[in-house]
């Protein structure tokens, strides 16, 4: 698979027609077809274009996975394990509470997975898509995200706080109460997604995206009274 073409998301928010310009995200390339992973290759950390369904992995050292698919897949990593993820697929699969912490994932696709309350802290996030998933709680804190597109996620209450982001799009998402704290959102365009409230940093908000509909938050947020 090559790598996205920018194209426009067309929108009505509220009465309000929006037109989004999607940037370029790398695809994962996947295989066309996938081998078996063996024992020996957890041994030596390293698998390679692999499939996995219904299965549950229990990670206890440091594991490469590069062109692998994930469906139904169970993860069960040791305590300060680091392992890192390029060109995957993660499709309907529960990483529910899991501990992601301090890990790498590249051009990789999370499709219809539940993360309720995982944990990304600290991790390195490049060309990944998020898309359709129940991702309440989620907490990316302390990561570094580029060039990641969230879009049609449930995601309230989930975790920005204290990020650096660089080419991030947030499309169509729910982010009520969604903490943005101690991240810098200049160009970040919020407009296609719905909240009533968020945890934002003022002066950091600076040069970020709205809809006419979301302008009330953000002039409470700042002490502007309209009259």
């Amino acid at each position: 698979m090559g790598p996205t073409r920018n194209f426009s998301l067309n929108r009505e928010f509220k009465g309000e027609k929006i037109t989004v310009k999607l940037k370029k995200i790398l695809e994962p390339k996947l295989p066309a077809t996938y081998q078996v992973a063996t024992r020996q290759d957890f041994i030596d950390g390293e698998i390679y274009q692999a499939e996995f369904i219904d299965e549950t992995l229990t990670i206890n050292q440091r594991t490469i996975f590069s062109g692998c698919s994930f469906k139904n897949t169970t993860f069960e990593f040791t305590d300060n394990t680091i392992s890192e993820f390029t060109d995957c697929l993660f499709e309907k699969y529960d990483f529910s509470n899991l501990n992601f912490n301090k890990i790498g994932i590249y051009r990789s696709i999370f499709k219809s997975c539940k993360l309720l309350g995982t944990d990304f802290t600290e991790s390195h996030l490049q060309d990944l898509q998020f898309t359709e998933n129940l991702m309440t709680y989620a907490n990316f804190s302390g990561s570094t995200l580029k060039s990641v597109r969230f879009l049609e996620n449930e995601a309230k209450e989930t975790f920005f706080t204290a990020c650096n982001f660089k080419n991030v799009e947030l499309l169509k998402n729910q982010l009520e109460a969604a903490n943005f704290w101690e991240t810098a959102l200049a160009g970040i365009d919020f407009s296609t997604n719905q909240f009533e409230r968020m945890e934002v940093t003022p002066q950091l908000a600076k040069n970020m995206k709205i809809s006419l509909s979301q302008a009330p938050f953000f002039t409470r947020l700042f002490g502007i009274e309209i009259i």
